[in-house]
């Protein structure tokens, strides 16, 4: 009988565990108030309560594994200290700022507000210098627009000395020497032939002289004049800018 009463106790110690683990479970009648928390999402685990709480209690221990496994701070707590975590936002908080991930979140806040200042510091102390140096710059820049502006001038004054010995102005000068030459020496024979009456032997041989000195002329700068045009239009004349007035 004693052994059968002992037996009976503990099968009346295991369902008394059972009733306690699933009572944290059961729906609190306790008011929780308007605590302003988001909704759960589809990545946070669902609660477990007397409506969803498995029947299978290899499921309930993996529910467990994944609660402790994704929030450990709350996996030991038990429903009522969940509850007040809930209810009073002082402790709640107080809870947050005891997270290890909080702790190191607002240490590194610290060391970099710590580095901005100094960084800012650095940076303020460097101002003065810096405005010296900026106007300095300013300076610089003045000085090297004038320069510029004196670079211009001076390019164009040089290309103002080299118009004359262009390809273009010592052609025009050598197509106006031998247009020259031809008009003198048609005026020198057209004045030979208008002479009334016998010419003599020596006014003979000054104008024949005369008139082959200046044909000679002539075809001499003809020559040059043809074989300028054709060496420009070639590229090849040297000893003058090639790329002025073409």
């Amino acid at each position: 009988m004693d052994s059968v009463s002992n037996g009976n106790g503990a099968r009346s110690r295991t369902g008394s565990d059972a009733l306690a683990v699933a009572r944290e479970f059961e729906q609190s009648t306790r008011p929780r108030g308007n605590t302003g928390l988001p909704k759960y999402e589809s990545r946070v685990p669902e609660p477990m309560n007397n409506y969803n709480l498995p029947k299978d209690r290899r499921l309930i221990e993996e529910k467990v594994v994944c609660l402790k496994e994704q929030f450990p701070t709350f996996a030991n707590k038990s429903a009522d200290d969940l509850e007040d975590l809930l209810r009073f936002e002082d402790l709640f908080q107080a809870h947050i700022d005891g997270l290890e991930q909080v702790q190191l979140m607002r240490t590194l806040e610290y060391e970099l507000r710590e580095e901005n200042e100094r960084l800012a510091e650095v940076n303020l102390s460097a101002e003065e210098e810096l405005r010296k140096m900026r106007d300095n710059v300013a300076e610089l820049q003045m000085f090297a627009s004038s320069l510029t502006t004196r670079l211009y001038e001076l390019v164009q004054e040089h290309l103002d000395l080299q118009k004359p010995y262009s390809p273009n102005v010592l052609l025009a000068k050598l197509k106006e020497e031998y247009t020259k030459l031809d008009d003198q020496s048609e005026e020198a024979a057209a004045k030979f032939m208008d002479k009334d009456g016998p010419v003599a032997a020596a006014d003979c041989e000054e104008f024949v002289r005369q008139y082959k000195d200046l044909r000679a002329k002539y075809h001499s700068s003809e020559a040059r004049c043809t074989l300028a045009e054709a060496a420009y239009k070639n590229g090849t004349l040297a000893g003058v800018p090639m790329s002025m007035d073409r």
